[in-house]
């Protein structure tokens, strides 16, 4: 088949084959747009858009926890030491701590008793997300009412 599309490829005036081969570049360039380029430039605007609408989001979210995510904006509490920080804090959420003992510069080992486990986990959340504060370590055992716990853990700010 090649043969004969050859032969009469050439068998055409010249003129013709001028007329054939632009024919065959437009294709092939409209190809390439349709199949390559074209989902290329759409799926980039996509991911574009996508990108920006979390930016928004982030932004939002930044906003509605109370951050302050412009320049100079710092972590609320840095100015207390992390003893006190972690002291009116859990006091705050109703977390009694028993013991705390430094642990480095930024670390601070906490021991609690008697504690409700969502009432911890609602402190914790907060530390995290109003003060940087991290759980870097953590140990827990049951009490004989359900949803008590006592423990351990090693908390961090940056």
């Amino acid at each position: 088949m090649n043969e004969a599309l050859r032969a009469w490829f050439e068998n055409r005036p010249p003129h013709e084959r001028a007329i054939l081969v632009g024919v065959g570049v437009v294709v092939l360039l409209s190809l390439l747009w349709l199949v390559v380029l074209r989902p290329l430039q759409s799926g980039s605007a996509v991911l574009r858009e996508s990108v920006a609408a979390k930016q928004r989001l982030l932004v939002s979210l930044a906003q509605i926890d109370g951050r302050d995510t412009g320049p100079g904006g710092g972590v609320p509490g840095q100015d207390q030491t992390l003893d006190r920080l972690l002291r009116n804090t859990a006091a705050e959420h109703g977390v009694e701590l028993t013991r705390t003992r430094p642990d480095g510069p930024n670390g601070l080992q906490v021991t609690f008793g008697n504690v409700a486990f969502d009432t911890l986990v609602a402190w914790l959340v907060a530390l995290e997300t109003q003060n940087s504060i991290s759980v870097e370590t953590a140990s827990f055992t049951g009490t004989r009412q359900p949803g008590i716990v006592n423990g351990q853990l090693l908390l961090r700010r940056p």
